[in-house]
């Protein structure tokens, strides 16, 4: 009876001491620590937008001629400067061989006619010829001088024609409809093709109402891209319709972008996209992107305490790589570990040695 009592003394003595066993804090290495302090930071208005062509245009022949090239097809990318269609030119070419031969002529003639007038006006300086040759002389450099102006314009009108026979694209865009095909005989004025600019692009979207003043005053925007990047727009160029829609009580906003080849951007007429007005500032305490620490979808800190560091959660919203807006979770002026996974490597091996059981 005595054994067993001195049996269970003792074990109690031990259960006691293992109770007793002090888990030493957990000490963090030598880490960078980030102060949280509330920063400026713009507030977006975001807005889904659809992008529209500004410059739509249908292209006509301006000379007659059977087509004999179409370099493109519907929904091509054209360059701007790059043939569209060409005509034959055989009879343009014929006509400017024949304004530039009438040209030489008329421009002999008046050569011939300059002399003959300065000739005379020796002689009728001299007393030899009467007023009336004199004024002859005259009238006939006028007219070689008319013929020569009307010969130049003969010419440059052919040349024109010549030129007229090969289409370009004015700019460059998306060729949207070919209404013509190869061998066709084109005549003046006949639609050949339809196209629009990829250079000067606009956005609309609808402005609620409640948003009508803050987009007014508006100091900058940015347009979110199908990549995730932005792209600075810089002072927007709005325009605000005057009058709103009856049943969703919005407003037709539009926004004109800067004139550039929004092809790299794959911003194309029809698309949507989210636009993004700057309507004023607000204090917000931000995150580094490695201060965070995900399990699952539950976002977490290292939170500075005097013990030892603490494992806080908190609820976050990505601002971009970099960053976290903090939306609950810390105040200001609290310190955090600004690598979470550093932290969480050197603090794994203390805990492990903390849990262990006493041999």
């Amino acid at each position: 009876m005595k054994r067993l009592v001195r049996q269970l003394t003792a074990s109690a003595t031990w259960v006691i001491s293992a109770m007793m066993i002090t888990v030493q804090p957990l000490s963090a290495a030598t880490t960078d620590w980030h102060t949280l302090t509330p920063q400026a930071q713009p507030v977006w208005l975001e807005l889904p937008a659809l992008v529209e062509a500004v410059a739509q245009s249908t292209i006509s022949a301006q000379t007659s001629g059977r087509i004999i090239e179409l370099p493109f097809d519907v929904n091509d990318l054209v360059p701007q400067g790059a043939v569209v269609v060409r005509f034959t030119d055989t009879e343009q070419k014929a006509r400017l061989a024949q304004a530039e031969a009438a040209l030489i002529e008329a421009q002999v003639r008046f050569t011939e006619q300059d002399k003959e007038l300065k000739r005379v006006q020796q002689i009728h300086q001299q007393g030899l010829v009467a007023k009336a040759a004199l004024d002859l002389a005259q009238a006939n450099f006028n007219a070689a001088k008319a013929r020569q102006q009307q010969a130049s314009a003969a010419a440059s009108a052919a040349k024109e024609q010549l030129e007229q026979t090969v289409v370009r694209a004015p700019y460059s865009g998306i060729l949207q409809q070919r209404l013509v095909e190869l061998g066709e005989l084109a005549t003046v004025g006949k639609p050949l093709l339809v196209g629009l600019s990829l250079e000067h692009l606009r956005l609309t979207a609808q402005l609620p109402q409640q948003q009508l003043q803050a987009a007014r005053q508006s100091s900058a925007a940015e347009l979110q891209l199908v990549n995730g990047s932005q792209l600075s727009l810089g002072a927007p160029d709005l325009t605000i319709a005057p009058q709103g829609n009856a049943l969703s009580h919005s407003f037709l906003l539009r926004l004109k972008l800067p004139v550039a080849d929004y092809s790299a951007q794959h911003l194309y007429p029809g698309s949507w996209t989210k636009l993004k007005l700057q309507t004023g500032s607000q204090q917000q305490l931000l995150l580094p992107a490695s201060a965070v620490l995900w399990r699952g979808e539950v976002a977490m800190v290292y939170l500075q305490q005097q013990s030892h560091p603490l494992l806080q959660p908190v609820r976050v919203l990505q601002m971009n790589d970099q960053q976290y807006q903090l939306l609950s979770g810390l105040t200001a002026g609290q310190q955090i570990a600004l690598d979470a996974q550093a932290m969480l490597q050197s603090l794994q091996p203390a805990a492990n040695a903390a849990v262990q059981e006493p041999q």
